[in-house]
């Protein structure tokens, strides 16, 4: 059996040689899918003798099926240019790849890493579906929720993806801002319209999920960071979504 290792990239220069290193044992063949690197992605995954394809950023969802299309491999690994595949994890894929198994796709934790810190509560468990065979998964979803889909059985292998999420607050930010925008868009296509109830309750509900029901406190002032961004995230959405609607009934006569 073969594994082909997909991954989507834009100027991802600041872990993805990391990354690459993690399966450059395990793979019989590394994909990487470009939406327009200005940095140094793409000489770093070159070196890698990695396959280099271009596709211009639409959404998550129709970028990770054409990488899938690009897969060769009985198997595929679809990781993110931030997520490093651990020892214990890489011996895991080997074995599930290899081995005869009724299984069609495996689930692995992934473990977060936010401005240094390890974050072993707010964001954890975080269980991702990132191990399939190539012929029987697909990417679903909406612009900002994409999930892998299996026909057949899911197992779960042992060790962590480790994800490096951000590197400082500004990331971050920027990040949020990304993908406010994106819920905020699909969401107005699909007939959701604002509430402000939700606006106004929505935030303080994820702060109390990450920060007390997944003790959150417990990962130091990173985990109290983590869930003031999570509760600024759910407000800004919603605003977003307010925005949108007040722009289109100005635009209507």
């Amino acid at each position: 059996m073969s594994l082909s290792v997909g991954i989507l990239t834009f100027n991802s220069e600041r872990h993805i040689k990391e990354v690459l290193e993690s399966v450059k044992e395990i793979a019989d063949q590394i994909v990487v899918l470009d939406s327009g690197s200005e940095d140094r992605t793409l000489e770093i995954v070159k070196s890698f003798g990695a396959e280099v394809h271009y596709r211009p950023f639409d959404n998550f969802v129709n970028q990770k099926n054409y990488l899938l299309k690009l897969c060769r491999g009985d198997w595929v690994l679809f990781l993110d240019d931030d997520e490093v595949v651990s020892a214990e994890l890489s011996e895991s894929i080997k074995k599930a790849v290899s081995e005869s198994s009724h299984f069609s796709g495996y689930r692995m934790n992934r473990i977060t890493n936010y401005l240094g810190r390890w974050i072993r509560h707010a964001w954890n468990p975080d269980y991702q579906l990132r191990l399939a065979k190539r012929k029987m998964c697909r990417w679903v979803g909406n612009m900002v929720h994409e999930r892998l889909e299996v026909d057949g059985e899911v197992g779960t292998i042992k060790g962590e993806l480790l994800h490096y999420s951000y590197d400082s607050i500004s990331q971050h930010l920027r990040k949020i801002d990304l993908y406010s925008t994106l819920y905020a868009e699909g969401a107005y296509e699909r007939g959701k319209r604002f509430s402000l109830f939700k606006l106004l309750t929505s935030p303080a509900g994820s702060f109390f999920r990450r920060y007390v029901l997944k003790r959150g406190f417990l990962d130091g002032f990173e985990g109290f960071v983590l869930s003031v961004m999570a509760s600024y995230y759910s407000f800004l959405k919603y605003l977003k979504l307010w925005e949108i609607e007040k722009r289109e009934s100005s635009c209507r006569p």
